[in-house]
């Protein structure tokens, strides 16, 4: 349960974190392209609010991966310790466990982000390279200078199959109940939910991604 309990905690605080990045992304977007006497703002101000836009949601994405990198390597550590299994994304998997690619996935893009300043190079690094080698990423490509919906397309939807994946190798690890079987999509999003989220926090906060 310890194990389970500590997922509880990282989806609930990444809940949290994205709760608040959505509302500065809303408070960004309610900035009047009208002043208060009638004029316009300028086209110099209208190019910086427009790129202030970007540049917040690339730093919010990068941050929502980085949380949930971390809670994986928090998942490998508590599992050795709780449940003596060793687990390692890449090294150690559970590929027969549904959504095992996203951890991957999560796991090398902030590797490059951490450690080559966002910038692929196939012959840098296991992460880079399985990023180009999965079709995820084109070689040499710079992630700062991404969209963020490039980065993780359908991020919320990703993030959940990540947690997913680490939620069901403890049930099968633990002969527990597999809560989230037979859901995917909005249905395993409501699932995760449930369990991590709303016991803490009403749903109404969620309400606005809709």
């Amino acid at each position: 349960m310890a194990v389970v309990q500590q997922l509880n905690t990282d989806l609930f605080a990444i809940e949290m974190t994205r709760s608040g990045l959505l509302l500065q992304k809303q408070a960004i977007g309610s900035i009047p392209l009208i002043k208060a006497d009638g004029i316009p703002i300028s086209k110099d101000e209208f190019k910086e609010l427009g790129a202030t836009g970007m540049i917040f949601e690339q730093i919010a994405v990068e941050a929502i991966i980085g949380l949930t990198a971390n809670a994986i390597e928090t998942f490998a550590i508590r599992l050795q310790r709780h449940l003596g299994i060793q687990w390692e994304a890449f090294k150690l998997p559970r590929n027969e466990i549904r959504f095992a690619d996203r951890v991957r996935q999560f796991r090398a893009i902030n590797n490059v982000f951490k450690h080559q300043e966002g910038f692929i190079d196939a012959k840098s690094s296991r992460s880079a390279k399985h990023l180009v080698d999965q079709g995820l990423f084109s070689d040499e490509t710079y992630l700062k200078h991404l969209p963020a919906k490039k980065i993780v397309p359908e991020l919320e939807t990703a993030l959940f199959e990540t947690f997913a994946h680490l939620y069901e190798v403890t049930f099968n690890i633990a002969n527990l109940p597999n809560r989230l079987e037979g859901k995917s999509h909005r249905t395993l999003i409501q699932a995760l939910r449930e369990l991590a989220v709303y016991p803490i926090i009403e749903p109404i906060l969620f309400r606005s991604e809709r």
